[in-house]
């Protein structure tokens, strides 16, 4: 007996101080099992709609600790801010191959690369079923992650654009090419220029196995998505607020986005602010403090038209009936898989994934 209410105590205890269970679960994309691990708020309601923020791991890396929590959990502190700021956090998981997890990200990683793992595949369909199963916002979703995970981030707003309202890689460099996004994604990026793995300057990778893969400076990378956005300010502010760290911020841009990144001076192949990994964390810095409060800036929006693929012998796209409630029939979507829908005001009203 005395066990027993032992068992009961500790469960209430674990419950009030630690929030609610994570949930790990998994979907099926083709014929593959995908798993991930959801961390609901503190307080969850599902009367509520959350952000939510997608958190990628790195490559190499088992996408799960000892304790249950994910690596990049673990180091990024995230479910903690969840719990304080109220958002709702998911971490998948790369495939494994050879005892490795990661990423498809364009031109990195191996195994993923090699395998040509449909990455980009498996968070569109997640997202679908996060929406389905979870009181989400879906004009807030974000994603985050580390180096392999971070160069997923920048696939990601290349191919789903659509879907994510901004993006925060860390210590990685742009990876995917050609990019043409559909919708123009803010982007806070971190670095440390003492990274001996994804050099600050670029140059191929500094450890096995990415020491066949070229990786493009960070100006680079920035300068990409600085054209794409049109922007036309760049402000450099060295040893920001009196300490040894660099923050850029390009602005002036289309649909009034901006492009931040942070340069640290110390730290390592690390996330700034976070729990150690097997290399240095920057203390200069907080990450995941800077990344939602960035986040927080924005939701979905601003997306292009498409108008440019149209010709005069395309058939106009029909939807009804009108109004609807969770499914709407469409004519003339040959090629589509996605749609958004806006009202007169140019508001998202409806997105939504093509069935045929």
């Amino acid at each position: 007996m005395k066990k027993i209410l032992l068992l009961i105590c500790l469960n209430f205890i674990l419950t009030c101080c630690f929030g609610q269970a994570d949930i790990y679960d998994s979907i099926y994309v083709g014929n593959v099992s995908r798993k991930y691990n959801i961390h609901l708020p503190i307080g969850y309601n599902s009367n509520t709609n959350y952000p939510l923020i997608l958190g990628f791991h790195g490559g190499q890396l088992p996408a799960t600790s000892s304790q249950g929590w994910t690596v990049f959990a673990y180091q990024s502190k995230l479910s903690a801010k969840a719990d304080i700021s109220g958002f709702i956090v998911v971490y998948p998981e790369g495939l494994v191959f050879n005892q490795n997890r990661s990423w498809n990200a364009g031109n990195c990683c191996p195994p993923a690369i090699n395998q040509n793992v449909d990455d980009v595949g498996f968070i569109d369909n997640l997202l679908d079923t996060l929406f389905s199963n979870y009181s989400i916002d879906t004009t807030r979703v974000y994603a985050t992650g580390s180096s392999n995970g971070g160069m997923l981030c920048y696939r990601l707003a290349c191919e789903l654009s659509h879907r994510f309202a901004a993006i925060a890689p860390n210590c990685c460099s742009q990876m995917y090419y050609p990019c043409n996004p559909l919708n123009k994604v803010p982007i806070i990026s971190f670095h440390s220029k003492a990274d001996p793995i994804v050099f600050y300057n670029g140059g191929m990778g500094g450890a096995p196995p990415l020491t066949t893969i070229f990786f493009p400076s960070q100006d680079s990378t920035m300068n990409l998505w600085s054209q794409k956005y049109n922007c036309q300010s760049r402000d450099t502010i060295v040893n920001g607020n009196g300490t040894n760290y660099d923050f850029i911020k390009i602005h002036n841009c289309s649909c009034n986005v901006e492009i931040h990144h942070y340069a640290t001076t110390d730290g390592s192949h690390s996330w700034p602010g976070g729990n150690p990994n097997n290399n240095p964390v920057s203390s200069q810095i907080s990450a995941t403090d800077l990344l939602w409060t960035f986040f927080q800036n924005y939701t979905l929006g601003c997306l292009t038209t498409g108008i440019n693929d149209l010709n005069e012998t395309t058939e106009a796209i029909k939807a009804f009936p009108n109004p609807f409630s969770d499914k709407i029939n469409m004519t003339n979507m040959t090629g589509k898989e996605h749609f958004t829908l806006f009202n007169y005001f140019g508001q998202i009203m409806w997105t939504g994934k093509y069935i045929e």
